[in-house]
């Protein structure tokens, strides 16, 4: 059986962080779940876009997701912090050791909200690092700890999906999806 993702869509999240993730995993041929936090499938990004997400998040809960993967944007990371369905599924995520990651924003709003930076190295946008408990990591671009994933925010994207894909699929699908997209790693 082939690995599935979960891309939570609140309002106001960051198109780019969302998007990024979403292509990268469709282009390695994992199904990718975009799930809107809420009632309506249209959900509008923090620069007012649309996107139309595949189920909402309600029709997710009951399943499982090889990784979870927050945008960012503000104030969609507010909203995702405080949606209790992804705070539960996050938990769950958590204590079943499976992968979770999350960029921007998020990993200072939502993550570390919800206990899930405990005892983890971090980042996240500059404007939200003095949240994290450690500023150590805070400048770099990706870290992966445990089963953790953060990045900076819009400009690190790609990376922050190519370096999810190679955790969840290997080094080669990573290097395969990141040549397909004429970049050097």
């Amino acid at each position: 059986m082939g690995k599935k993702i979960l891309v939570p869509l609140a309002e106001g999240f960051e198109m780019i962080e969302a998007l990024s993730v979403v292509d990268v995993f469709r282009r390695a041929g994992v199904h990718v779940d975009m799930a809107a936090i809420g009632d309506s499938l249209k959900v509008t990004s923090s620069h007012n876009v649309q996107v139309i997400a595949d189920k909402t998040l309600v029709d997710c809960a009951n399943q499982i997701y090889d990784l979870i993967v927050l945008p960012g944007g503000i104030p969609g990371a507010e909203n995702l912090k405080n949606s209790v369905v992804l705070a539960e599924l996050l938990k769950k995520q958590n204590n079943e050791d499976r992968l979770y990651g999350a960029i921007c924003a998020s990993p200072a709003v939502v993550l570390k909200h919800h206990g899930l930076l405990e005892g983890k190295r971090a980042t996240c946008h500059p404007l939200f690092a003095d949240k994290l408990s450690s500023q150590e990591h805070a400048g770099e671009k990706v870290v992966f700890d445990k089963n953790c994933v953060t990045s900076r925010g819009a400009g690190t994207s790609i990376d922050f999906g190519l370096e999810l894909l190679g955790v969840l699929l290997g080094e080669e699908k990573k290097k395969e999806v990141a040549k397909g997209m004429a970049i050097e790693l």
